[in-house]
């Protein structure tokens, strides 16, 4: 997904001003071939997750037999043939061409940090030089930063022009992007937080910093407009994809700082009649029942869930136990919401009709998957851009010329 979105980025600077081309080639190479290593790992077996759903060496063995004929003889192909598909071009520092070009290092060092982190428990496996664990201090540690480096330029990019760009135009638009942030993550701090926090206050002034270069940079192009309606006409499919997906990946963002520094869980003991709590909400323990499914018997907690003395919800998480095989798996009760997500799940049981429950509460988990919505409809809405549609009507018509006898045709 990173190489994929750098390839995106390095794409639109071959189109706009034919550069990166032999760049945009080898990030094609290397999406397409971290898609094989990806299926290679969940299919092979080779890592213990529960997102690897197969064990089968011999389909691993086939995988990485597929995987090493298609980087081989791509990267073959690409050796031979690169130096034809170069281009040179001159571009200032102040660019847009420079700031896509830190884009594209950014996401593809941050490839290089998960791939590591991935790979490096098989290498010490395979090699017996002990067993070794990487986990989220690792990933925390090195991912973030380079996440927050490249909001800082995902928020100052739309704004450049091609090619060059003078310092007194870009120094206006960032004085109001900035003020913006400022102002609108103070206002949201203090009314909607409530408190004041550290990461939080790092999460909103990301988010903002995203916002406001969308909206100066949207401001700019509506400048000479005529009128507003005519104004966004004018602009294009890919423009508002681009856009689009930038206000996606900012409420990603906030919806990823807010929910690892605010959720709560808790592992407790509850009797019938029991309850806990966490933060406003209350979470009260009715009991158990027998259940029967079409392929598992199991057991069923009944666990009301009250803010304030409102109850808001009755959650049933299940603990069952699957007739064919045997295994018992847990399935959890969910609550869900826009601003937050409650979670409720059985582990153990134990004596008097107690068990073993787990709670969790999840603010704003739900604007991560929102933000990759978003994000998906701006990569749509780039792809239905008519003028890639003009190019493949132009590119027919001039195939269906006819051509003179002593000159071959054009594919």
């Amino acid at each position: 997904w990173l190489v994929g979105t750098a390839l995106m980025h390095s794409l639109s600077v071959t189109e706009k001003r034919g550069l990166f081309k032999s760049w945009t080639v080898l990030l094609a190479i290397f999406a397409f071939a971290l898609s094989l290593l990806g299926t290679f790992l969940v299919r092979s077996g080779v890592l213990t997750s529960v997102h690897s759903f197969a064990a089968d060496p011999e389909r691993g063995v086939f995988i990485l037999g597929f995987i090493a004929i298609v980087i081989g003889g791509s990267l073959a192909l690409y050796a031979f043939r690169a130096p034809a598909v170069s281009a040179k071009s001159r571009f200032d520092f102040l660019s847009r061409e420079t700031f896509l070009l830190v884009n594209n290092v950014v996401l593809l060092v941050s490839t290089i940090t998960v791939l590591a982190g991935t790979i490096f428990p098989l290498i010490t496996d395979a090699l017996q030089l002990g067993k070794y664990s990487v986990g989220p201090p690792y990933f925390n540690a090195v991912y973030v930063p380079l996440t927050a480096f490249l909001i800082a330029f995902m928020g100052i990019g739309p704004l450049l022009h091609w090619k060059s760009t003078r310092w007194e135009v870009l120094r206006t638009h960032l004085l109001a992007v900035v003020l913006g942030t400022l102002i609108s993550t103070a206002i949201l701090a203090f009314a909607a937080l409530q408190r004041v926090d550290v990461w939080s206050l790092l999460a909103l002034l990301f988010t903002f910093w995203l916002v406001m270069g969308v909206w100066v940079d949207l401001r700019n192009k509506l400048r000479h407009a005529p009128s507003l309606v005519k104004g966004l006409r004018r602009l294009t499919a890919s423009y508002y994809g681009m856009q689009i997906g930038h206000l996606g990946f900012a409420l990603t963002v906030i919806g990823v700082c807010i929910v690892s520094q605010f959720s709560v869980e808790k592992d407790i003991r509850m009797a019938p009649g029991e309850s806990a709590s966490i933060g406003e909400y209350r979470f009260q323990f009715e009991g158990s029942r027998p259940i029967t499914g079409p392929n598992f018997i199991g057991t069923e907690g009944i666990v009301r869930v009250f803010q304030g003395e409102r109850e808001i919800a009755e959650l049933h998480p299940q603990k069952r136990r699957y007739n064919a095989s045997g295994q018992i798996m847990t399935e959890a009760s969910i609550d869900p919401g826009l601003w937050r997500d409650i979670y409720v799940a059985m582990g153990d049981e134990l004596n008097e009709g107690a068990w073993a429950i787990r709670l969790h509460y999840k603010p704003m988990v739900r604007f991560i998957w929102l933000g990759s919505l978003i994000m998906a409809l701006g990569g749509f809405l780039a792809i239905v851009d008519k003028r890639y549609k003009l190019k493949v009507k132009a590119s027919h018509a001039v195939s269906d010329q006819p051509q003179p006898a002593d000159m071959p045709a054009r594919a």
